[in-house]
């Protein structure tokens, strides 16, 4: 099954990675539709205008959907940053709604922007240079926007709201009818002010830069980004948040073995610290993460590798959950000893993911946010189905 690191590979975004998170385990049995009708519906009190990017299913070629249902492909220009020439904005009035077909298309994000539009650029390949939500430089910075992400394929149709990168004053919703219905629910009104309110208070708890997570437009809270966004523009930030943390864990794991379950039948692993790498009985092996890694999951021995068994990307996903959520210190036992309630009971944590799932009902808050212990629920905000007829993304 795709999940959101999965479809998303192609993206180029620095959270994105092949993923071996509980979502792999299986696949539709049949062939999906080709189509799919797709309602944008606004329940919020002024106009948006929607823009659906990706990359088109069996040719791979840069597209964004019209507003009349066609796709335009993007031309490779003469030099980076070229404005998109055509405007493939889709209104949808207050209170609302548009409808479309929707084909198979993969590495798809539906974003919305309200009161206003987004600029988009192309690059040589062609590649899509989308709307950058850390950056004060990029022309839509002060603007409220968001996104949601699917992909559609021959195997299923699978969509999730993210709040990996941010959390905005926008909420979206998603409802997905196939064979069976799914409803991902969207963040509550006045979830990112709350969010907000508590990255501040954390900053005054522990001294670390958590308010420079909240973007202000005059006063007003506009969006609340991860900490990986705001590291990749001040690099000095959070540097060595994780360091006593990881710390512990080679100090514990050097004497005690790690066991990590990569679920579905697929094995137990053991794994223990020699030499100042968390070896594992398989031949897969992690050197000591840094900050950054923790968070991006995707970077240093976090990084998937082309040639990465499957076995490997299956303890990544855990370990890297383990890390977020603190619990790898307190438990030997990956992913099954523990459960939602013992995530982020450290003081030192992701205290984004703990923040934004104290005040969001679902959603991913880091890129494997979809591992949980079996018979658990998963809280990754995510909606698939194999013969999808109708979804409807709502925002407001």
């Amino acid at each position: 099954m795709v999940t959101r690191r999965s479809f998303l590979a192609a993206a180029g975004t620095a959270a994105l990675a092949v993923p071996f998170g509980r979502g792999l385990l299986g696949s539709p049995a049949l062939a999906a539709p080709s189509t799919c009708a797709l309602t944008l519906a606004n329940d919020g009190s002024a106009p948006v205008k929607a823009y659906i990017t990706g990359r088109e299913q069996g040719t791979d070629r840069l597209m964004l959907l019209r507003a009349d249902s066609t796709p335009y492909y993007p031309a490779s220009p003469s030099a980076p940053q070229t404005p998109l020439p055509v405007d493939c904005s889709i209104p949808v009035g207050a209170g609302g709604e548009t409808n479309l077909t929707l084909g198979q298309m993969y590495a798809a994000r539906i974003y919305f922007v309200k009161n206003d539009s987004l600029d988009f650029y192309v690059n040589p390949g062609p590649a899509l240079v989308e709307p950058a939500f850390a950056n004060p430089s990029d022309s839509n910075y002060l603007k409220t926007w968001s996104f949601c992400e699917f992909t559609f394929n021959a195997a299923q149709l699978f969509a999730n709201i993210s709040y990996v990168d941010l959390l905005t004053a926008l909420p979206i919703g998603l409802n997905l009818v196939g064979d069976s219905a799914h409803t991902v629910a969207p963040a509550p009104a006045g979830a990112v002010n709350a969010v907000a309110d508590a990255l501040v208070a954390q900053r005054n708890a522990d001294g670390q830069p958590w308010d420079q997570l909240v973007i202000r437009n005059n006063g007003s809270v506009l969006r609340t980004i991860a900490p990986q966004g705001y590291m990749a523009n001040n690099p000095g930030a959070f540097s060595s948040y994780w360091d006593g943390y990881v710390n512990q864990v080679w100090g514990k794991y050097a004497g005690t073995d790690l066991k990590v379950d990569i679920q579905g039948g697929r094995g137990v692993f053991t794994g223990r610290v020699n030499g100042g790498v968390l070896a594992f009985n398989d031949g897969s092996t992690f050197a000591r993460p840094a900050s950054k890694d923790v968070f991006t999951c995707n970077d240093g021995p976090f990084a998937n590798n082309p040639g990465d068994s499957d076995i490997r990307k299956g303890l990544l996903a855990r370990i890297a959950a383990a890390f977020n959520r603190s619990t790898i210190l307190s438990s030997a036992d990956q992913p099954n000893g523990t459960r939602e309630s013992d995530y982020y009971k450290d003081p030192t944590t992701n205290h984004w993911a703990r923040i934004v799932h104290a005040n969001t009902p679902i959603g991913y808050a880091f890129p494997y946010d979809d591992v949980c212990p079996d018979g658990q629920p998963d809280v990754s905000g995510a909606a698939s189905d194999g013969n999808p007829q109708h979804l409807t993304v709502t925002v407001g």
